[in-house]
């Protein structure tokens, strides 16, 4: 009985955090460092000029 709640609770734990992290992910696509850091991390190769 103990290792099915605790069995369930994590189940449910794992399922909560996946669904909340792609809803939060969908909300602000493109206003995350993750979609935009691309657009910062390129350096101009003639910067040293």
């Amino acid at each position: 009985m103990l290792g099915t709640v605790f069995g369930a609770a994590f189940g449910l734990q794992l399922a909560f955090d996946t669904g909340s992290e792609k809803l939060w992910d969908s909300i602000n696509r493109g206003r995350q460092w993750k979609d935009i850091k691309q657009k910062y991390m390129e350096q101009p190769e003639d910067e040293e000029e």
